[in-house]
Parts: structure tokens; C-alpha cells; sequence
């Protein structure tokens, strides 16, 4: 399945330290839109590496478009966010993003258009079989004077309707696909390419099916590969790791966290700002100091999006964070 360049820059590459960086996982962009046909920025990636990082300052690498060495993203007392009801079993997490030098990143944003929801996957044509692709970071090697993301295929699995059994989490809704995961894939997305079922005619105008390959689309993020509870035992366990299936959360549980209330709140108190600065009073009179965190310079300005420039003057949130 070759796929088309924009997939590999829908990515950046997390390292838990600043100052030396070590990517250790990988993270991808959704918009949301606003009303003024703009969008708000989400990072997310996955709970567990969200956990790892806690509260310390971490760097996000991302390629620049004219080339250059990647942008380092300094983020300093980020606040995620996780489901809003069942945190514990799903291996997402969320936090707002607006850099300063958003124009100068070679980034692909993921719109909800393309999330393959499970209410759209059949009429769309994606089900069992189909081909996925995971785009992210390889921890052996990610270069130095640009990042390359890894690819690895493989295919839809399983749409178990029961919950799975996973390693520090509670049971949890999930995909499984053939095709291992690797360390650094963690909160990787998972794009699934739909099937094209038509009819075609034979030289001697018969119909019969032919089927093609159609559009992709975000399945979800990668959790990891199968790991079985510590209650199982060590066969099990050694089996389950070289079995070859990952676990995928579904991008609708992603959303859940996306247009969950909180992340709703915070969205309308920024929304609120937005427009009082459009009004009579001067940006330097605005002073909202209980406005909830985003990842994105202090004192910068709040995304002001337009459609022919999408999100190209992304200059304003409340985070520490620093872009080089």
C-alpha cells in the first residue's frame, strides 16, 4: 500500500528530556473546528506516555518546511486530558497546541472528516482485512538534521465488541490488527485504507465485482502490542508478545476526550478571549490568568485560523513553552 507523503508529516517525536533530546514517543495533531471556520489544535498521544512525562518540561521534535533541523517544541506543566468517565481504559491523552512558529512546521493536520468512526466504517467500506498503517517513531533511529518517521503495515484483525484485558489498564475497547508494535509507536497513529467494492464489465459486457483501494483514514492511535494481565502466566505472556497483534484505541474514544466536557470548557473560555480581542479592547489589556493550560508559549496569542491560511498565525496560548 503506498501512501501519500502528507502521512508522514502528521507526527512529532516526544522526548522526556530537554536538554538531551532521546525520543521515546510519538504523538500526532487533530483540528476541531470553531465557529468562524477556523479550528482549534489538539496534540494527543498516549496516556501512558503521558503519565511518563508528568509534569517535568519534554520537547516536541517536528520537521520544518524549508528543511532546516526540526523545531524543538519546549513544553513546561502541560495539563492532559484523559476520558472523561473511564480514564483507566483508555490509553489516550489530550492537551491543547499553539506554537508561535506554527507556519514554519512541515505538519499535516488530521481532521474529524477522516476519523474512521464505527458508525461510518461499513457504508465506507473498512472492515476486517483491511490495511492499516502506523506512522511514528523508531527509537533506533530518527535522524538528526530531520526526523524520519517508520512505517509499519499490516491489517485489521479483530472488532471484538467485548472489552480486552490489557497490562495497567482496566479492560479496555480496542482494536487488534496484525502487525506488531515497537517501543516509540506508542500514541502513533493508526490510519486504515478503505475498500472500493463496484462493478466493472468483461469484454463481453457481463458484470462482475472488482474491488479497489479507496481513501485512508485515522482507525486510532497504537496502545502497543498484546500483553496479557500479570494474573497470566509467563507462557502466556511470551506468547502474547510474539503473536504479532497490536492494540489499537478507536479514534471514537479519542474524540470522547476531544469533545469531552472539559476539554469543552477550556475551548469556549479561549473562544471567549478570541473574540473579546477582536472587540475594542487592546491585547495588552487582556489578562485571563485562570484560562486552563494549552501547549503553546506565555503571553502568546490564541489560534486565530482563517480558511485560505489554515492556522497559520497560531501566536497565542497560556503554556510555558518555548519554540527554537
Amino acid at each position: 500500500m503506498r501512501l501519500p507523503d502528507t502521512v508522514l508529516k502528521t507526527v512529532g517525536f516526544l522526548s522526556a528530556s530537554t536538554t538531551q533530546v532521546k525520543y521515546g514517543g510519538t504523538g500526532f495533531i487533530v483540528a476541531t473546528p470553531r465557529p468562524d471556520g477556523g479550528a482549534f489544535l489538539h496534540f494527543v498521544t498516549a496516556k501512558h506516555v503521558a503519565d511518563e512525562l508528568g509534569d517535568a518540561p519534554f520537547a516536541l521534535g517536528i520537521n520544518r518546511k524549508d528543511g532546516g533541523e526540526p523545531a524543538l517544541i519546549h513544553a513546561d506543566d502541560v495539563r492532559w486530558f484523559f476520558h472523561p468517565t473511564e480514564p483507566n481504559a483508555v490509553d489516550a491523552a489530550v492537551a491543547l497546541f499553539a506554537p508561535t512558529n506554527y507556519a514554519e512546521l512541515d505538519l499535516h493536520l488530521i481532521t474529524e472528516h477522516h476519523f474512521a468512526m464505527p458508525d461510518k466504517m461499513p457504508e465506507r467500506g473498512m472492515g476486517i482485512g483491511d490495511e492499516i498503517a502506523v506512522v511514528g517513531l523508531f527509537t533506533r533511529f530518527w535522524g538528526q538534521k530531520r526526523l524520519f518517521p517508520i512505517v509499519r503495515t499490516g491489517n485489521l484483525a479483530m472488532l471484538p465488541t467485548e472489552r480486552v484485558p490489557a497490562r495497567n489498564f482496566d479492560p479496555m475497547e480496542v482494536y487488534l490488527a496484525e502487525g506488531r508494535s515497537i517501543g516509540g509507536l506508542s500514541g502513533s497513529p493508526v490510519f486504515i485504507r478503505q475498500t472500493v467494492n463496484f462493478m466493472m464489465k468483461d469484454d463481453k459486457g457481463e458484470e462482475f465485482p472488482f474491488s479497489g483501494l479507496g481513501q485512508l483514514y485515522l482507525l486510532g492511535m497504537m496502545h502497543g502490542h498484546w500483553e496479557l494481565p500479570g494474573s497470566f502466566s509467563k507462557a502466556e505472556n511470551a506468547e502474547a508478545v510474539n503473536m504479532g497483534i497490536s492494540m489499537i484505541v478507536p479514534i471514537h474514544k479519542i474524540n470522547e476526550i476531544v469533545n469531552g466536557p472539559e476539554m469543552i470548557l477550556m475551548r469556549n473560555h479561549l473562544e471567549a478571549e478570541i473574540m473579546v480581542s477582536h472587540g475594542s479592547v487592546h491585547d495588552s489589556d487582556l489578562r485571563r490568568p485562570n484560562v486552563p493550560t494549552q501547549i503553546a508559549p506565555e503571553g502568546a496569542k490564541i489560534p486565530l485560523p482563517t480558511q485560505e491560511q489554515f492556522l497559520a498565525d497560531l501566536t497565542k496560548a497560556t503554556q510555558h513553552v518555548k519554540s527554537e
